[in-house]
């Protein structure tokens, strides 16, 4: 089901910020690349908000202990954390901005 999280004015190119959709926290990103992903904003590490990290590129960094995930599939690209965190996908219709679980 997609879920409405914002307009696309909302959110600068570049920046990600923490939505709520149905309960689950979302970490949503406006990429470089001018297409908006959405990952789980917990860290599969230690659970910290990925949200109060940083883009670098298709990738946030979790603000505590350095893991990367790849805003597209959710993959960790390195360490401390090994594990992946869920991918949602994203959809932009007219000027709504859509997330769905």
């Amino acid at each position: 089901m997609k879920h409405l999280v914002g307009k696309v004015e909302d959110q600068a190119v570049d920046t990600i910020r923490k939505v709520v959709v149905d309960g689950e926290e979302v970490c949503l990103a406006h990429a470089e690349d001018g297409t908006y992903y959405a990952i789980s904003d917990i860290c599969s590490h230690e659970e910290f908000s990925l949200s109060d990290g940083e883009l670098w590129g298709l990738q946030v960094e979790c603000p505590v202990h350095g893991s990367r995930f790849n805003l597209a599939t959710g993959a960790c690209s390195g360490p401390p954390a090994t594990e992946p965190v869920r991918a949602y996908p994203v959809t932009v219709e007219g000027d709504d901005v859509y997330v769905e679980l």
